[in-house]
């Protein structure tokens, strides 16, 4: 952790203490209002209900979910079917892409090499949503071909093309929204995809220089956070039983909505 944090820090000249570096923007300011929610993972209900709180407390504004749609919780499927149907015909969502996704279509393009990593980070949630999923012995004999197969037949090339050109990352005036993180050194077009998926070491450690405040969830908080051009909104939907949306208009302080998932604790 030391050498990491040697990477981005300068080292601290002895007997001398510095305070922190701070980011140095305004408040967050769109070009229009809209609206950040996190990361879902199968938690349907609490993101119809979600839904329904900010039909009533931002009516009208554009809804970015941060990615993480699937696994873990249990009704993954029911997640992709409700995002997809709204973008397709309300057109008032988008969709970006988080490494869970980005996991489930490593698994679908090379199952037999990425179907264990994708298992062990829920996806059997995820095929168990799928009631129609006939697997036998498949799964037991980790046949992962086979699963693949079944699970491309239920998705169909819709929901699968729905899922492969979801963006990494969207921004409005001096406000980006992201799934994991972003190197807080390089504009928001040259990032590395795995920095904007996965995270970055620098990501809260150095505030960034050009004001762009960065929303993003895939790291579990307590409570939403807004701070040092941060605003973090992954409030563990799935394990904590709360999924949160940030409402974020020109010039103002964040305003965080709750819903609650059918999983407590």
């Amino acid at each position: 952790m030391k050498s990491l944090r040697r990477l981005f820090t300068r080292p601290k000249p002895e007997g001398r203490t510095e305070a922190p570096p701070q980011f140095r923007g305004g408040l967050p300011s769109p070009d229009e209002g809209f609206v950040a929610i996190g990361d879902v993972h199968g938690c349907a209900e609490a993101l119809a209900a979600l839904w329904d709180k900010l039909a009533k407390a931002a009516p009208g504004m554009t809804i970015i979910h941060v990615g993480d749609y699937i696994d873990r919780g249990e009704d993954s499927a029911g997640v992709l079917r409700m995002l997809h149907e709204r973008q397709a015909h309300d057109g008032d969502i988008v969709c970006l892409k988080g490494n869970h996704e980005e996991m489930f279509l490593d698994f679908l393009r090379e199952p037999e090499e990425k179907g264990e990593r994708w298992l062990r980070y829920g996806g059997l949630q995820t095929l168990q949503s799928f009631g129609d999923l006939s697997l036998g012995k498949a799964l037991p004999e980790r046949d992962f071909v086979r699963i693949r197969d079944g699970l491309i037949q239920q998705l169909g090339e819709a929901m699968i093309g729905f899922l492969a050109t979801m963006p990494r990352y969207w921004r409005s005036g001096n406000v980006a929204v992201v799934h994991a993180g972003a190197d807080p050194r390089e504009p928001l077009d040259r990032q590395r995809p795995a920095s904007l998926t996965w995270g970055h070491p620098a990501f809260g450690e150095l505030p960034r220089s050009d004001g762009l405040w960065i929303v993003h969830g895939h790291t579990v908080v307590d409570m939403p956070i807004m701070a040092n051009g941060v605003i973090s909104i992954d409030t563990g939907a799935y394990a904590k039983g709360r999924l949160t949306a940030a409402i974020i208009r020109p010039g103002r302080e964040v305003e965080f909505l709750q819903a609650a998932s059918q999983r407590q604790g």
